[in-house]
């Protein structure tokens, strides 16, 4: 036998080599395959069966085929389906079942229809989302701020173009926004005829409470509070006298009624009347008795109907006094402050210390010493030893007659007349130096309306004797008359 070659040998080798690289190969692709499954029991479903046993049940739970749907007219594109998509069910045949019941009745499609010129809001969400619409309400509504670049909004019409239309609630054309209010509100400014007049209070509905008032007209002028045929109040204006500015006060109330003002015609049918009845005990009681001839006419009507009001229930008794303003370089008339108060000692201490810069002297008071049983004369007014009696009832009634008539006498002077006080009508024109203009007190920074200048009598008789023969039979004349008929 012939030894193998060289070639021979190396051909061996290598084939010995690629032998030993795939039985290497072969045994690790043996060794990364997972075992095999174990048998499956008895009895086992696979999932594929499982969904088919469930799909059957659940269409064996239909007691009857529904009934085919009405055919329907295009009904739009609502709720983000389309009714027409619907399709029927694909599934395995529905096991049959005996029909012990009538079949459920046709019940109407819960799909409104829209006219053709006319979208629902949720197609023009869906279309065009840049178009503002209107807030949904919800359970717990809050209030919107209010916006004035766009009004509350409705349910737009679509026209022919396919644009929605302005959405403003009843109409179906565009219209511009409002205007924007200002950003902080500007003060009105008055026209040319009123810039110069004197500013009026405001009326209210309820006349006693109230001034009267002055929407138009001249400085110095107020409205006429009469009231027409037609059961409007009076259009005429008057002036008001200076008798009545004198009293008149801002500051109205149920016990401070303002002050009524009345043109010729109305001045006329109220003074008609001869008297009125009280209403107190109704008994008639005559104008003439109680207001004085001389007096102007605005007077007399303005104490007429204070004379016939009735009494207020918060008006309170009290009493009446009388103060002398003593002025070293005032030698020509003389200052006397009448006021009411309700405890009458008090109140003269508080004078004392409220306005101090000029004496104030005690002149009287009503009801006076002679209401206690004491002579007028043995009384005494000297601070720290006057002792008040019994109050006057409705000292704020008494009060306002008291001044209307000593404002009055002071604007006109008719006590200077020598045949005063018979004179038969007051006088045309204000005979002497009247009433000053009235500045504020310099103590208390207040205007005292309750104080009345009169000019100095110079004959013999009445020297010295303003407050005995001028204020005093005025405060008691009217005390008689409120504790009689108020």
């Amino acid at each position: 036998m012939s030894k193998p070659s060289t070639k021979q040998k190396v051909k061996d080798v290598a084939n010995s080599l690629l032998s030993k690289l795939v039985d290497s190969l072969d045994s690790k692709k043996d060794e990364d395959t997972p075992p095999a499954p174990p048998p499956k029991p008895s009895g086992y479903a696979t999932p594929a069966a499982v969904d088919a046993n469930l799909i059957q049940s659940f269409n064996a739970l239909n007691v009857a085929s529904p009934p085919p749907r009405p055919p329907m007219n295009d009904p739009g594109f609502i709720g983000g389906f389309h009714p027409s998509y619907v399709t029927e069910e694909s599934g395995p045949p529905r096991p049959t079942r005996p029909n012990y019941s009538a079949p459920p009745s046709t019940m109407p499609m819960p799909f409104g229809t829209y006219p053709p010129d006319q979208q629902s809001l949720t197609m023009q969400m869906a279309l065009y989302p840049s178009v503002n619409l209107p807030p949904r309400p919800t359970s717990n509504p809050t209030a919107s701020k209010p916006s004035s670049s766009t009004p509350y909004l409705s349910q737009p019409s679509k026209p022919a173009n396919g644009r929605p239309a302005a959405l403003v609630s009843g109409s179906s054309t565009p219209s511009s926004p409002p205007a924007k209010p200002p950003a902080t509100p500007t003060k009105p400014r008055p026209s040319k005829g009123t810039a110069g007049q004197t500013p009026t209070r405001i009326s209210s509905p309820e006349p006693s409470t109230s001034a009267p008032s002055t929407p138009s007209g001249k400085a110095g002028q107020v409205q006429c509070s009469g009231t027409t045929k037609a059961g409007k109040q009076c259009t005429r204006f008057v002036k008001a006298a200076p008798a009545l500015d004198q009293v008149t006060d801002e500051d109205y109330g149920e016990l401070n009624p303002p002050l009524e003002r009345f043109c010729f015609q109305h001045t006329k049918e109220l003074l008609s009347p001869s008297g009125c009845y009280a209403r107190k005990n109704g008994e008639w009681v005559e104008f003439e008795a109680w207001i004085p001839s001389y007096l102007q006419t605005e007077t007399q009507l303005a104490l007429r109907i204070e004379m016939e009001r009735s009494r207020s229930q918060s008006d309170v008794d009290g009493y009446i006094y009388t103060f002398e303003i003593r002025v070293d370089d005032e030698t020509e008339t003389v200052k006397l402050k009448v006021g009411r108060a309700v405890n009458l000692v008090k109140r003269i201490d508080q004078w004392g210390k409220q306005c101090g810069s000029k004496e104030q002297v005690l002149r009287g008071y009503y009801p006076g010493p002679e209401a206690q049983g004491v002579d007028e004369n043995e009384a005494t007014l000297m601070k720290g030893r006057v002792r008040a009696g019994e109050k006057a009832p409705c000292c704020h009634r008494l009060g306002k007659l008291i001044h209307l008539e000593l404002a009055d006498l002071t604007a006109t002077c008719v006590y200077l007349e020598p045949s005063w006080p018979n004179i038969a009508a007051s006088p045309s024109t204000p005979g002497g130096k009247g009433t000053a203009k009235k500045d504020r007190c310099k103590d208390c920074g207040t205007m005292h309306k309750e104080i009345f200048e009169f000019q100095r009598w110079s004959s013999e008789g009445n020297k010295n004797k303003e407050w005995e023969t001028i204020v005093k039979p005025v405060i008691e004349r009217w005390g008689r008359f409120v504790s009689l008929y108020v």
